[in-house]
């Protein structure tokens, strides 16, 4: 176990919730669903430190992270009545490899080839994780995230 406290853990959180929130407004999501999609940029960050602490592997960590900020998604989805795609994409923007595809670059630019390999491989070990979590929890049937009655706004039927 690294020496990650939770304090910090939930500071850099903190900052995803934002990131995740920020984005939200830029890409004109409605009001009323953006304190949700900070949550799960909240949450993704949450768990993706959490396992990282134990496990020290940053693609467990995506893959689980990815895994819990899907069912969110699918969860509010359900109960919010709105495209869980305006959950998942701003949960899942912090886990998404940058910086390995920068330093990737970055090593072909120098002409280090041993470093290009492990950084490419890195980045799409990690790409790997977000595709396989997100798929892992949308195969399962709509109908599994009924567990609680549906909250927030009701649909009118015309």
């Amino acid at each position: 176990m690294t020496d990650i406290t939770l304090k910090m853990i939930v500071f850099q959180a903190a900052f995803s919730f934002v990131g995740s929130w920020g984005y939200s407004i830029i890409c004109n999501a409605p009001r009323r669903e953006l304190l949700y999609s900070g949550i799960n940029g909240f949450l993704s960050w949450f768990v993706y430190m959490l396992v990282f602490s134990y496990t020290e592997s940053a693609t467990t960590a995506t893959l689980i992270a990815t895994m819990a900020i899907t069912a969110t998604a699918r969860f509010l989805s359900y109960h919010r009545q709105e495209p869980s795609i305006l959950y998942q994409i701003p949960g899942v923007l912090s886990l998404v490899p940058g910086a390995a595809v920068y330093n990737t670059m970055q090593a072909a630019i120098k002409g280090n080839i041993l470093s290009t390999y492990s950084n490419a491989l890195t980045g799409f070990k990690l790409s790997g994780a977000i595709a396989i979590g997100s798929l892992i929890i949308l195969v399962l049937p709509y109908k599994a995230f009924e567990i609680f009655p549906r909250f927030g706004k009701k649909k009118q039927n015309n």
